[in-house]
């Protein structure tokens, strides 16, 4: 058997004294030395990102419902509205009498791109809201109509943010907070 630990001490000497000293010249330049010319910057492209981004350079679709159109509609409870987007596909609401349904409860429900109401993920001012029953099922009548300041609804790519109680997607509901006294409205 031959001895390297001699042989082997003198290749890490070697790889130690070979290293690159600091402030060499790269490419006709010193790392010190400052150019006359500014160097062009990047755009720098955040993904899954819950950064707030405008409508027009989002990278996935956010249909924004303001309250004006709750007024307008005449609507008084929040799904009326929301169920006659192409996105929505009428689940349970105030007039649905199924077995199949949560009958008897008044919950009503969302059921964005026809996947199921579990499958879609309600928030209110960004954070989750509370569950009706076991299914995990929001109820939306639970939201007063005149406290909503705007409904944001995504319907692809949130479940990469929101995880996979947002496959169908996401609304949410932004609440008015300037409301203070009563408020009265009439058809």
């Amino acid at each position: 058997m031959k001895n390297y630990s001699n042989s082997s001490a003198m290749i890490i000497v070697l790889a130690l004294l070979s290293q690159p000293a600091f402030g060499q010249v790269v490419n006709g330049e010193t790392p010190t030395s400052q150019s006359a010319e500014p160097r062009e910057v990047e755009t720098i492209v955040v993904t899954g990102s819950r950064i707030a981004r405008s409508r027009q350079t989002a990278s996935v679709p956010v249909a924004a419902i303001a309250s004006e159109e709750f007024r307008l509609a005449g609507t008084t409870n929040s799904e009326d509205l929301l169920n006659a987007l192409p996105q929505f596909v009428p689940a349970t609401t105030s007039s649905s009498n199924s077995l199949a349904s949560a009958t008897g409860t008044g919950a009503a429900t969302l059921d964005l791109r026809g996947l199921g109401t579990s499958r879609n993920l309600v928030l209110v001012n960004g954070r989750r809201f509370v569950f009706f029953d076991a299914t995990q099922v929001t109820n939306i009548n639970a939201i007063p109509t005149p406290l909503i300041k705007r409904v944001e609804v995504v319907t692809g790519g949130a479940s990469a943010v929101y995880g996979s109680d947002a496959i169908a997607g996401v609304v949410n509901y932004i609440l008015r907070d300037d409301f203070t006294g009563v408020e009265a409205r009439a058809q």
